[in-house]
């Protein structure tokens, strides 16, 4: 046992946990110290009734486990079936049936009398912060499933939003160690496995990247501080090869997204993509397997829910990259955003057919609100504007149901209503005359499309393998073109006080997001 990974004495340390100490500090040669602190000194150490909110009935308990492994699984592989009759696990920790509850009865409510997701997300949360549960890993696990959940919008500051407890999740797992692979003779806890510490730190290194470009945020996991190797069809549980593989697909798309928010964070001008970038993005999605074709090839064939949301970072950052700022409010769309966020229009016209988006994470309301704004800049364009019409009104319906579940889509509903004008925006969105005045032309900038491409030496048509002036009328239209021409010379009228970053900072800065009143 290495000195980093060496586990403290449980005889001299009854009520304490194991945490990972590194080598830089020399703590780990006082780890067999003895406990300084006569029992029940520290408050958290003595024991002490929990809470009295009653726990979901097993007949609850399974259905919101059929409801994570049927939603939520392939993005967030950390419990199984048979765990809810682990010790420790379901069975024993009321924080984690408050937090399997507060997902379930969130994305899936039951018809049988239940509390309400704001509810269960006030017991956990005072389950957690009281300290009444021992086990760390069915701590990190409860926090990682509140993920569906979010009291808030992100421009509010908050202590109940997803970046918060992902960041709290990050500091728990590195606490004991998770961003270290284990070594060999590494004595492990009850329930833990070398796979399952493996699934919990990617599936936190995913979920940091993606909240850095959507918010704009710093990450705090530096891959140079980890040696946790990536993940492999065996870290999964047998049976689970197929969310298995879409799992590590979308963790190493998430890695790219991650370099990409940080270009896109430190870029104070417009600069052309960097070619390390488009060809990674490029090199994933030709890496995927025949079983994920993208929903941007015509031979797409059978609606598939998880391949179609893993695409959807992959069309948003996409879209970013080829977004420019302008003097104008409304940002400046190129060929290859355009096409990102037609195919964002055709996941979600799929996802509404079926009836429901409460399965989604919230992060897809931002690729919502991303694409739309490609699609307003292209509607602009009078051969696309019918297409972007149609586009906008589907992501705009998908938008005001997620609005429904989401504190940020609300956000967003509100910025493009308040900032578009609602009546404005909607007719625009279903095809009536636009009140707008028409866009003006002017000069063609620095920054047309045909020097993008010869910058990055990526053609826009790479990011879309295997579509075709058959995939929609938007590829059909812009295939016959040259796009340079198409979109260099169009100056955008003021008619959007936005831009796609800061977008909407200040929307809902005089809201007030008391959970107590939502329960």
């Amino acid at each position: 046992m290495t000195d980093e990974t060496k586990s403290i004495d449980r005889e001299t340390y009854p009520h304490g946990e194991t945490s990972y100490l590194g080598k830089s500090g020399f703590l780990s040669i006082f780890t067999h110290v003895q406990n300084q602190n006569p029992e029940g000194d520290n408050p958290s150490d003595s024991a002490k009734p929990e809470p009295t909110a009653p726990s979901p009935s097993r007949h609850l308990l399974f259905s919101f486990m059929d409801t994570y492994l049927e939603f939520c699984y392939t993005w967030c592989p950390i419990l199984e079936r048979e765990d809810i009759f682990k010790d420790p696990g379901l069975e024993s920790s009321s924080l984690l049936k408050q937090a399997l509850a507060l997902l379930g009865s969130q994305i899936n409510p039951p018809l049988l009398k239940h509390e309400t997701p704001a509810k269960y997300y006030e017991n956990a949360k005072s389950l957690f912060y009281g300290n009444y549960e021992r086990d760390p890993l069915s701590r990190i696990t409860a926090v990682m499933l509140m993920y569906w959940w979010s009291a808030g919008p992100p421009n509010i500051v908050s202590m109940d939003s997803q970046f918060w407890w992902t960041g709290i999740a990050v500091k728990l797992a590195q606490e004991i160690g998770l961003h270290r692979d284990p070594s060999k003779d590494q004595v492990l806890r009850p329930g833990e496995t070398a796979g399952l510490r493996r699934r919990i730190w990617w599936t936190l290194f995913a979920r940091e990247r993606l909240t850095s470009i959507c918010q704009g945020r710093p990450y705090s996991i530096n891959p140079s501080d980890c040696n946790v190797r990536p993940l492999t069809l065996e870290d999964f549980p047998a049976g689970k090869s197929r969310q298995g593989e879409i799992f590590i697909h979308w963790v190493r798309l998430c890695e790219i997204v991650g370099r990409v928010a940080r270009h896109l964070n430190s870029r104070t001008d417009w600069q052309p993509v960097p070619g390390d970038i488009s060809k990674d993005l490029v090199a994933w999605v030709t890496s995927l397997p025949q079983s994920m074709v993208p929903p941007f090839q015509p031979n797409a064939g059978a609606f598939d829910r998880e391949v179609n949301q893993l695409f959807l970072p992959y069309l948003s950052v996409i879209t970013l990259l080829y977004m420019k700022r302008l003097t104008q409010p409304l940002p400046k769309a190129y060929t290859a955003g355009i096409l990102a966020a037609s195919c964002v229009a055709r996941i979600f016209e799929d996802f509404l057919a079926r009836g429901t988006l409460r399965f989604l994470q919230g992060v897809a309301g931002w690729s919502i609100a991303i694409a739309i704004l490609a699609l307003l800049h292209a509607r602009r364009v009078e051969c696309l504007k019918e297409h972007a019409e149609q586009h906008l009104e589907i992501l705009f319906t998908a938008l005001k149901e997620m609005a429904n579940h989401w504190h940020s889509s609300k956000m967003f509903v509100a910025g493009f209503e308040s900032l578009t004008g609602s009546d404005s925006f909607m007719s625009t969105a279903k095809g009536r005359p636009d009140t707008h005045p028409p866009p003006t032309r002017a000069e063609p900038d620095d920054c047309q499309l045909d020097y993008l491409v010869e910058w990055d030496g990526v053609s826009y048509l790479d990011y879309f393998p295997g579509a075709s002036a058959h995939t929609s009328a938007m590829f059909n239209i812009l295939l016959k073109y040259d796009p340079p021409n198409l979109f260099s010379d169009i100056l955008v009228p003021n008619d959007v006080s936005m831009q796609y970053q800061d977008l909407f900072d200040g929307v809902w800065l005089e809201q007030s997001y008391d959970v107590e009143q939502m329960l």
